[in-house]
C-alpha cells in the first residue's frame, strides 16, 4: 500500500481493519488510558477526534504500530509475518540500504497554515497528558526533531520527548550521546543558538527512522527515501531554512539557546522502563528549551502520539527497534554462530538475549562481552543473556528456563561504566544528576557447557509436533 504521509497510513490501516475511531475523549488522561488499554490487548490504532476543549478535526493518532501488521505497513514489509520473523526480514532489508536523498517541492501541505511571533500558541493543539502522574502535557512523543550539523552540514532526525512549557516554549529532552545532542553542543560551544524544527505528525517511516540508531553522517531522510523506494518530499522551513517533511501535519520552528541562557524543569513523565524516572530540574541545567518562532500545520492536523508504556506493552513498533542492528554489529565484531537476537520486557536493551550455535569453548562469553559494547545495544542495557539455539528467544519462559537450568551462577560477569539512560529507575540520583550517567551490565552465560555432557531436553521435536498438530487439526505455536 503506497502512501507518503500519516493520513495515507491511517487510510491503509483502516482498510486492513486495524484502526478504531473515537470521538469525545478528553485530552487529560482519557486518551492516555485508552491508548494503554488497547496496547495491553494488542488492539487497533486509535484515531481521536472531537477532543474535549478542541474543535473537530484536531486529532491525535495513538497505538499506531503496535501489531506486526501495522509495523509491516509502516516499514513497507510483508504483512503476514510474526514479530520475530518480521525483525529478521527487516534485518535482511537493511543490508540493501543505499542513500536516496530527499527532493525539495514547492507545494507543501504543511504550509497551509503559518503562525508567527505573537500568534504562536502551542495550546491550539490537543496535547494529551498521557500518564496519571505526568508533570505536564507532552506534545512531542511520536515526533521527528530536525537538526543540521554546523560543521558537516548533514541533517539528522531524532525522536525526543517534548513537554509544553508555555505558549511558545517546548522543552526537548535530548540526552548526551544522541546525534542531535552532539550537534546541539557544537552550536552552544560557539555561544550560538541551535536552529531546530520539530515535526509532530508524518509518514510512519520517518518516525521509524527517527527512532533508529542510523549511523552518524547518514540523514534519516536518505534512509526513508530508500525504505519507501522514492525520495522524501521536503520543503524549507520559513524560519530556520531547515528541510522539513512537506507532508507533515504540524511543524514547530525555532532555536534552542545555550543551556546557561535558558533551561527548565521537566517531568515527571511515565518512561519506557515503566516508571516515573529521569526527572530533570532547572538547577541541573540539562534540559534544552525550544523557543518556538513559527508554527506550520495542515488543515485539520493530526498529532502522532507514541507515549512510553509499562512493559511489555508495545508503544512504538511490534519488534524491538535495535534487534536487527545489534545482530549485524555483533557479526561485524567477529562473533560467529549467532542465530537470533531479541529484547525482552522493554523497547530498549535492558534485557538483551542472544541465541548462538556454540562453536568453541568461551564462545558464549565472547558474544556476551561484545553485546555489552556494540552501539545499538550499549545504551540503557542491563542484562545480556546468551542462550543455545534451541531456545525461543521471544518467549520469556524459555529464556528463564535456560537461565535457571543451564547457567552456572559462578560464571556470571559484571561489566562496569557503560553508557546508559537517565530514565533507569535504579540509577542513583547522584549518577543521574551528572547528565552523563553510566551503569553496569550483567552477562549471563545460559548455554550448555561446551564440549561436556548435558542432559537432553524433555520435549518433542518441532517438526514432529507440527506434523501431529496438522494431522489432528490443532493450531501449532504460541498464540
Amino acid at each position: 500500500m503506497s502512501f507518503d504521509d500519516l493520513r495515507g497510513f491511517i487510510a491503509a490501516a483502516e482498510a486492513l481493519g486495524e484502526l478504531q475511531r473515537l470521538d469525545g475523549a478528553h485530552w487529560d488522561l482519557e486518551i492516555g488510558a485508552l491508548t494503554e488499554i488497547q496496547a495491553e490487548r494488542r488492539g487497533p490504532a486509535l484515531l481521536f477526534d472531537r477532543i474535549a476543549d478542541y474543535p473537530p478535526g484536531y486529532r491525535v493518532l495513538a497505538n499506531g504500530f503496535a501489531t506486526a501488521r501495522r509495523t509491516a505497513l509502516a516499514l513497507n514489509l510483508p504483512l503476514d509475518l510474526g514479530p520475530v520473523e518480521l525483525a529478521n526480514c527487516w534485518r535482511t532489508r537493511l543490508k540493501e540500504f543505499h542513500k536516496v536523498p530527499p527532493v525539495e517541492v514547492s507545494a507543501a501541505p504543511v504550509l497551509q497554515n503559518v503562525r508567527r511571533g505573537r500568534d504562536v500558541d502551542l495550546g491550539q493543539f490537543p496535547t494529551p497528558r498521557w500518564h496519571e502522574k505526568d508533570g505536564g502535557r507532552y506534545l512531542a512523543t511520536g515526533c521527528a526533531v530536525v537538526v543540521r550539523d554546523p560543521d558537516e552540514g548533514w541533517v539528522n532526525l531524532g525522536t525526543y520527548r517534548g513537554q509544553v512549557q508555555g505558549p511558545d516554549r517546548l522543552s526537548l529532552l535530548i540526552v548526551q550521546g544522541k546525534h542531535a545532542r552532539i550537534m546541539l553542543n557544537k552550536y552552544h560551544a560557539r555561544g550560538e543558538p541551535c536552529p531546530v524544527a520539530v515535526s509532530l505528525g508524518h509518514d510512519p517511516a520517518l518516525f521509524a527512522a527517527a527512532t533508529l540508531p542510523v549511523p552518524w553522517g547518514v540523514s534519516e531522510y536518505d534512509f526513508v527515501g530508500w525504505l519507501k523506494g522514492a525520495p522524501v518530499p521536503i520543503t524549507r522551513g520559513p524560519y530556520t531554512d531547515l528541510p522539513i517533511p512537506a507532508t507533515a501535519e504540524i511543524v514547530l520552528e525555532g532555536e534552542i539557546p545555550p543551556l546557561t541562557e535558558e533551561s527548565c524543569d521537566e517531568g515527571p513523565f511515565g518512561e519506557w522502563p515503566g516508571y516515573y524516572a529521569g526527572i530533570h530540574k532547572r538547577e541541573q541545567a540539562v534540559v534544552p528549551v525550544l523557543r518556538v518562532h513559527t508554527v506550520l500545520h495542515r488543515d485539520a492536523p493530526i498529532i502522532l502520539g507514541s507515549p512510553p508504556l509499562k512493559p511489555p506493552r508495545p508503544y512504538a513498533f511490534a519488534f524491538p527497534r535495535t534487534v536487527p542492528l545489534v545482530w549485524d554489529e555483533l557479526e561485524r565484531a567477529g562473533c560467529t554462530g549467532i542465530t537470533g537476537v531479541w529484547q525482552l520486557a522493554t523497547y530498549f536493551g535492558l534485557f538483551l538475549v542472544v541465541r548462538i550455535q556454540q562453536q568453541y569453548a568461551g564462545h558464549a562469553k565472547q558474544v556476551g562481552l561484545a553485546a555489552t559494547c556494540v552501539r545499538s545495544a550499549a545504551y540503557a542495557g542491563k542484562w545480556v543473556v546468551v542462550v543455545d539455539d534451541d531456545i525461543d528467544i521471544a518467549n520469556p519462559g524459555e529464556v528463564f528456563w535456560a537461565m535457571g537450568t543451564r547457567c552456572n551462577v559462578d560464571n556470571v560477569d559484571v561489566v562496569r561504566g557503560v553508557w546508559t539512560s537517565p530514565a533507569d529507575p535504579a540509577l542513583p540520583d547522584e549518577v543521574r544528576a551528572t547528565g552523563n550517567p553510566v551503569s553496569s551490565r550483567i552477562i549471563v552465560d545460559a548455554c550448555r557447557p561446551y564440549g561436556k555432557p548435558f542432559p537432553a531436553a524433555n520435549v518433542f521435536d518441532t517438526a514432529y509436533k507440527q506434523q501431529i498438530a496438522a494431522k489432528w487439526g490443532i493450531p501449532y505455536g504460541r498464540a
